[in-house]
């Protein structure tokens, strides 16, 4: 992996906001946590903006724990150092999920897209959620559609990575390798003590 430049926290949270602003499970929540906002907010953030940017922490922490202490960010450190970074196909595979009930059942308790994928092509159904989304994402895929970066943790940078968001992207991916770069540009964050944070 090689390492572009290193980012602030806040432009951290603009893309996890972005990501999530469309997705069926988080999207309504953050919608609703907007009140009288525009969606402008996220979808066209200005990062220089120090109002909006504390805005869209506190909301950040609303709807995901973030600097909270709690839900996906329970006992995540908080010094973790961001950077932009290119991530190669190979150097993909060996990139895990968040240890999760739903990851690791899907994936057979492997973390990995490469196995969920499979049981996906399958029609394995994890906790009555359905698959559908995985093969919506796939099909923009297709169609050559810009996302938000995924996001990566880990120790340091010769440590196990695990996605922090970006999860059904990644996934999708692996339904048809043949479509993921060879070259992603992505975020990363590194963190002696994620080791402590629950999901790692």
């Amino acid at each position: 992996m090689k390492i572009l430049n290193q980012i602030g926290e806040v432009e951290v949270i603009s893309e996890f906001l972005k990501s999530e602003i469309n997705s069926k499970r988080f999207g309504k929540q953050i919608l609703d946590a907007l009140k009288n906002k525009s969606k402008k907010i996220i979808t066209n953030p200005d990062l220089n903006n120090e109002k909006d940017n504390q805005f869209r922490k506190n909301l950040f922490g609303k709807v995901r724990g973030y600097g909270r202490n709690k839900d996906l960010f329970e006992n995540f450190p908080e010094d973790v150092k961001w950077f932009k970074a290119i991530i190669t196909k190979q150097e993909l595979k060996k990139v895990k999920y968040i240890d999760y009930s739903y990851w690791n059942e899907i994936s057979d308790n492997t973390r990995l897209p490469s196995k969920s994928s499979k049981n996906i092509k399958e029609n394995v159904v994890i906790y009555d959620v359905s698959n559908d989304g995985f093969l919506e994402i796939l099909a923009e895929i297709k169609k050559g559609k810009t996302f938000p970066y995924m996001i990566f943790v880990a120790k340091n940078k010769k440590s196990q990575l695990v996605i922090l968001e970006g999860h059904a992207r990644l996934t999708s991916y692996y339904l048809e390798p043949r479509l993921i770069p060879d070259k992603i540009e992505i975020i990363v964050g590194y963190s002696d003590k994620m080791v402590n944070w629950n999901l790692y």
